[in-house]
Parts: C-alpha cells; sequence; structure tokens
C-alpha cells in the first residue's frame, strides 16, 4: 500500500520518536510511567516534540505553520497518544485555545498566536467553571466595559493548560450574551490574576488541569475575539474539530493496549500452551481489532469533512465523540483481560503501561461533553433530516483531503441534518458473504427512519430518542466501515481488500444494537482475523487499515 499524503508526516514523527517499548527511545513508555508516577508533566517528550517542530503543526499554513489538513493532525495525534496520552491532550487543550483566532482572529490576534505556539509555548481555553459545570449558558465570568477596555472578573476551574499557558481564550459574559476574549498572561498586572491550584485526576495525571481567577483584569479593547456577543456559537463550532480529534487520542491508547496484550498471549502459557491458542483469548484480541478499525474508519471520514466544512461536520463530530470513545475503551478493557491481574499493576512496562492506558482513556469521553451531551444533541438534529448525499471523497484516502481555510469556518453547528447513515449501494459492492448482513442493516435503518419521523417532544429529548440516536450513530459507522472499503481497493493491502474484516465489524457492530448477524453468514473466522492481526504486528506495521510502520 502507498502511504497517503496526510500519512507521510506520521511516519517521520514515527521513526523520530522511536519504539516506545525500548528504554532509549526519546518518548519511552518507562519515562512516560515515572512521569504519571510522580504525576508531573512530561517534560522531556514536550521537548523532543518541539525540537521535531510538533507546534507547527497546530497552526494553519497561512499564519505560518504547516497545519493543513485534520486527517493528518489526527494521526500525529494517535502517534503520540499511543505513547502517552498526555501528550496529545496537551497539544489539544492549545489547540481548543486556538481555533478561534485561527477562524475569527485579527490579523494581529493570528500573529501574536501563531508566535507562541510556533514558539512551544501552551494555550488554554478557558471556558468552564465551578459552579456552572459544563453549562455554559449559566457562567458568571463577567467582561465589563471601561474606558479603557474591559476589566474582567470571575474563576474557571478544570482547564487544560491554565498554569503553563501563554495565552489564553476566555469566554465571559459581556452585554446580552457570552463572548470570546485572548489575552496574554505576561501582558496582565500580575495582582490582576492568579492560578488556581492542579486538580488531582485518576487519568492524565501529567496533564495541566488546573483553573484561572481574575480580579478586576484590565483588558485592552483589543482583546476582544471575534464578533462580539457570539462566543457560544464560535465555541460550537470549535468542538467539530476537537471532537473528532479528541476521538483520535482515544484510538491512539487503543492501539497500544492492544499491542501489550498480543505480545502478552504470544509470551504467556497456561495448559501447557500459549494462550494466544484459547478461544476466549482469540475473541478478546479480535473483537479489541475490530473496535479499533470500526473507530478508525467513523474518525479518519470526519477528520476529512472538517476541512470541506460542508456542513454536517457537527452531526458527524458528535457520532464520533460519542461512539469512537465508547469502543477504544471496550478495546482496552478487553485487552487487560487478557493480562488478568497484570492489568492492574503498577511495576514498568509494558505491563504497567496498560492500568494508566485504561485510566487516560476514560477520560476521553468526558472531555468536550459527555456520550449524553452527544446523544441529546444527536437526537434533536436527527429530526430533519437530509437528502444530501454524503460526499465520497470523505472515504477516498489517495485523494488528500481539501485544505482547511479557517477564515470559512462558519458559527454555530452548520446544518446537521443526517443524510442515509448506510449510504447506497447495490449487491455488487458487497464482500462476498455480507449480503444478510447488508439486509439486516437496511432492515435496522429502516425501523430507526420510521421510529424518527413518528418520535415527537418539546424541551428535552425523552429516553427513546436517546435509544435511536445511539442506533444511529450505529448504522453510521456500519456505513463508514463499508464506504471506506469501498473506496480504496486500490490502496488497501491483501487482507484488507478481500473485506472479510468488513462483515466481521458489521456483526461487532449489530450486537451494539442487540442484533444477531444472520444465520449461517459466511465471514472470515477468527483465527484469520488473528492471524492478520499477528502478521501486522510481527511486520511492524501499526494496527491500522493505513499501512503504516510503527517507531523503530
Amino acid at each position: 500500500m502507498v502511504i497517503p499524503a496526510a500519512y507521510q508526516s506520521t511516519q517521520a514523527l514515527e521513526a523520530a520518536l522511536g519504539d516506545p517499548f525500548d528504554a532509549r527511545a526519546q518518548v519511552s513508555f518507562g519515562q512516560v510511567l515515572d512521569d504519571d508516577e510522580s504525576s508531573r508533566p512530561p517534560g522531556s517528550a514536550f521537548a523532543a516534540l518541539d525540537a521535531w517542530r510538533f507546534p507547527a503543526r497546530l497552526v494553519p499554513r497561512r499564519d505560518g505553520g504547516e497545519l493543513a489538513c485534520f486527517e493528518e493532525l489526527l494521526s500525529l495525534l494517535r502517534a503520540l497518544a499511543r505513547r502517552d496520552p498526555v501528550l496529545a491532550v496537551g497539544y489539544g487543550s492549545t489547540l481548543l485555545a486556538s481555533i478561534p483566532v485561527w477562524a475569527w482572529g485579527g490579523a494581529a490576534q493570528r500573529g501574536e498566536t501563531a508566535a507562541h505556539v510556533l514558539a512551544g509555548r501552551f494555550g488554554a481555553c478557558a471556558v468552564s467553571e465551578e459552579a456552572a459545570g459544563s453549562d455554559l449558558a449559566a457562567i458568571a465570568t463577567r467582561a465589563e466595559r471601561t474606558a479603557a477596555g474591559f476589566r474582567l472578573d470571575g474563576a474557571k476551574w478544570m482547564i487544560g493548560n491554565a498554569t503553563r499557558a501563554r495565552f489564553v481564550t476566555v469566554l465571559a459574559r459581556s452585554g446580552p450574551t457570552p463572548a470570546l476574549f485572548l489575552l496574554d498572561k505576561k501582558s496582565l498586572v500580575p495582582g490582576e490574576f492568579r492560578h488556581l491550584p492542579k486538580v488531582p485526576t485518576l487519568g492524565l495525571r501529567g496533564h495541566d488541569l488546573s483553573g484561572i481567577a481574575f480580579h478586576g483584569c484590565g483588558l485592552p479593547g483589543t482583546a476582544a475575539l471575534g464578533p462580539q456577543g457570539r462566543g457560544l456559537e464560535m465555541l460550537m463550532a470549535t468542538l467539530r474539530f476537537t471532537r473528532t480529534l479528541a476521538a483520535g487520542v482515544a484510538l491512539g491508547a487503543a492501539d497500544s493496549a492492544l499491542r501489550i496484550a498480543l505480545a502478552r498471549a504470544g509470551e504467556r502459557r497456561l495448559y501447557g500452551r500459549p494462550i494466544l491458542s484459547l478461544a476466549p483469548v482469540q475473541g478478546l484480541l479480535t473483537g479489541a481489532y475490530l473496535d479499533i478499525l470500526i473507530s478508525e474508519c467513523v474518525t479518519i471520514s470526519t477528520a476529512r469533512e472538517l476541512s470541506l466544512d460542508e456542513g454536517r461536520g457537527s452531526l458527524r463530530s458528535a457520532i464520533t465523540k460519542y461512539l469512537v470513545p465508547l469502543l477504544c475503551e471496550r478495546a482496552i478493557r478487553d485487552s487487560g483481560q487478557v493480562l488478568a491481574a497484570r492489568s492492574y499493576l503498577r511495576d514498568g512496562p509494558p505491563t504497567g503501561m496498560l492500568q494508566k492506558l485504561s485510566r487516560d482513556a476514560a477520560v476521553i469521553g468526558v472531555f468536550e461533553g459527555t456520550a449524553q451531551v452527544q446523544l441529546a444533541q444527536l437526537a434533536s438534529w436527527l429530526r430533519t433530516p437530509s437528502d444530501r448525499p454524503d460526499p465520497s471523497s470523505l472515504f477516498r484516502l489517495a485523494r488528500s483531503a481539501a485544505p482547511w481555510r479557517p477564515e470559512r469556518t462558519g458559527l454555530g453547528p452548520g446544518r446537521p441534518g443526517p443524510a442515509d447513515p448506510l449510504g447506497t449501494w447495490e449487491d455488487a459492492d458487497l464482500p462476498a458473504g455480507a449480503t444478510a448482513r447488508a439486509a439486516r442493516l437496511r432492515a435496522e435503518r429502516d425501523a430507526v427512519t420510521r421510529e424518527l419521523r413518528h418520535c415527537r417532544w418539546t424541551g428535552r429529548p425523552p429516553p427513546g430518542a436517546f435509544a435511536l440516536a445511539h442506533r444511529y450513530c450505529v448504522l453510521y459507522a456500519a456505513g463508514a466501515c463499508h464506504r471506506m472499503w469501498l473506496a480504496n481497493q486500490d490502496l488497501l493491502s491483501p487482507e484488507f481488500k478481500e473485506g472479510q474484516w468488513l462483515a466481521m465489524c458489521w456483526d461487532r457492530l449489530l450486537a451494539l444494537t442487540d442484533l444477531r448477524p444472520p444465520e449461517g453468514s459466511d465471514a472470515c473466522g477468527t483465527d484469520e482475523l488473528l492471524q492478520t492481526m499477528l502478521r501486522t504486528a510481527g511486520s511492524g506495521r501499526l494496527l491500522s487499515i493505513v499501512e503504516l510502520r510503527h517507531g523503530r
């Protein structure tokens, strides 16, 4: 398989960072666990990434960086999360603070922010508050107009990078509706703001999750960011990007968890034979592999759409943010079952790494809105379906995604009306033995469509609407897997080109809606998929449909 252009930088990053199982690597699991045990930021890893110029990948080309498309950034963050999710989340928090600047900031604001990011300085997006939580409409922080600009009062809590950040994007009430403000901490009067203590957490222990309080903090008029009074709309549009990239962090953690489990399964013997020969172990490993493949198909297509900005980015990012952490957490749990008691040990790599990955990945599902928040949004959008089909370019990896043009980023959620989650296909477009499964998926699609048509409510969505949103997400994932397979026949390796993995992905997804695959369905068995996984891992390739080599 030829490496698509969007993944060539990931191949270079993997080579530069080396094998995390090797204590001599620039980012090794041994050092990662030492940092985690001490709740210490991974300073040496960030320094290595600064030397590689990773921060340039967070800055658009228009503003002097190398960010061209989010498919590429997704893959790079996944490579970081394979080693330590704290690294990916640290850069992700900077990106969350930066995207409103790239999209709606003035030239001076963009220039100053770009200089900070390119120099390796962190950013923070100060939105949540202890009393308001994730209810952004309930925030109490205020920015009152003054003769010199604004006076900022309030406290922001549980903010990524809050203490170490050089620049901060702040959501505050200013007039009748919230607005965004961009500030450089170096330009603030020291007595007018203070940092709040780091919040102790179960996972992501080395991440700077703290807060910042403002006490009559003077801001110049130039601190106002974007159209005033539209802060919530700018944030909602920004979440399209960061929710999708958060799913990449979950994928990276699942990658390493499965690789650790595979290595252990090949070494451990039970009842006189390798545990890899035991059917329950094979089922756990192949199930985790399928969850990763499903998650990858969903996440890559969503990331490619972000550059197009054709209107459904909010819908796809909500589906991705709901479903991918769910599947990746399951993949990590299943990998932990292979390690059994060793999955709870903290005695160093490789097995000691699994408990960290498990703790870190659990937090990803909470970032940028919990699973229930995503389902609630999806339920409201599903009531207004669209006839517009998804563009085929979302899945064609050989064709580079459209370059991101920040100035064209729309405010709010766009036009999130859902299309047919499965897309349209003829039976000739299906892999061998998948016809009966396709019929079952179509029947489920038709049932969901009928129920949505008759599901009406005012105010908060009822429980039944959440269940329908879940079923739609599962159908969307099934369609994404099929379209990824169909659109990349000239790129896929022989194991993936045949499409037997697709049938097994569909079985895995059908089970999420309590449906069973049709009786007598002819699909690749667990043993064949296991051999594919072992060959992939043994040849130094990542566990992915994109044929990349991991760091050596």
